[in-house]
């Protein structure tokens, strides 16, 4: 616990070094940054997802086929420029073939975070962050757990705009790196119990259309075309140990695409398992997403504390 604590406030406290003002979305200078549907983007904004959506599906061992469905609905609030407040809640539904269906709601997480540095010219944005996740406050038979845990996340998105490569400027690269500590609880007869720590990291390959419109070429593309991301994304999760013992790592590809507008965006990314332990059959996720900054810019879209 005192590790857990001290890496937590190791971080809020880093959100102290100077930081620029923020802007709609996640930008920097030229590039802006989309949301991207398995990992955070790394800027702070007012928008929401209402919602995401997934859908895998697993069978083995003999057990029935069970297909998963999933609705995710975030909202993130700016309570300044810099700095915001991420709530997230999701409700799973869970189909088994010639079998029973049952759903739940997933746990409540809430997401404090810090945009600390932005360099227009280099197109790069960081930003620092604690996710909490409230035990107890999703279905526990539909796949939430007990025990709640704190994840201290750093995010990162450099566009490579700035290096002379011709077409390929429009090229863009974010990550995220967390590592979550899991709470140990004690059961009645004092034995330790509780979730086990994990380091999670994932990173997006983009190509922004817009980007080679504005900035490069417009080689006189149908409009829509002009508002495409394709992107790849790549998440892997690497148990350490804790009060359980360690799960395999897992990773997925996710190939995909975004459209943006100027006031949402919507996009969808086939998940192909990287190995078994990830999962034996290809998902597949998709969001429609708001941008309150844009849609409201004086009321809902606008920082709480206007410093």
């Amino acid at each position: 616990m005192r590790n857990r604590v001290a890496l937590a406030l190791t971080l809020v406290g880093a959100v102290g070094f100077t930081g620029h003002q923020a802007a709609a979305h996640a930008v920097a200078g030229n590039r802006v940054f989309p949301v991207t549907l398995q990992i955070d983007d790394p800027g702070v904004s007012d928008e929401a997802s209402v919602p995401a959506f997934s859908f895998s599906q697993e069978s083995g061992g003999g057990a029935p086929t069970t297909n998963s469905y999933g609705l995710n609905f975030e909202y993130d609030k700016t309570i300044t420029q810099n700095f915001g407040l991420g709530l997230n809640w999701g409700w799973n539904l869970n189909q088994m073939n010639n079998g029973k269906t049952a759903g739940g709601f997933q746990n409540l997480s809430l997401t404090a975070k810090y945009q600390t540095y932005v360099n227009g010219p280099h197109e790069f944005i960081m930003s620092l962050g604690v996710e909490r996740e409230f035990g107890g406050t999703g279905n526990v038979a539909q796949g939430a757990d007990r025990f709640g845990s704190t994840s201290p996340t750093i995010y990162m998105g450099k566009g490579l705009g700035d290096i002379p490569m011709g077409n390929f400027r429009p090229l863009a690269v974010t990550g995220e790196l967390s590592y979550t500590f899991n709470d140990i609880l004690l059961n009645s007869t004092g034995d330790n119990q509780g979730g086990q720590n994990e380091l999670d990291a994932g990173f997006t390959i983009q190509y922004s259309m817009p980007y080679l419109q504005s900035q490069v070429k417009d080689y006189g593309l149908p409009d829509f075309f002009n508002h495409l991301v394709p992107l790849v994304e790549v998440t892997w999760q690497i148990p350490t140990g804790g009060v359980m013992l360690p799960s395999p790592t897992t990773f997925q590809i996710s190939p995909g695409v975004i459209y943006m507008a100027d006031t949402w965006e919507a996009g969808i990314e086939a998940v192909i398992p990287g190995n078994t332990a990830s999962g034996t059959h290809v998902g597949v996720v998709a969001l429609f997403h708001l941008f309150f900054d844009d849609l409201f810019p004086n009321t809902l879209g606008k920082p709480l504390l206007d410093w």
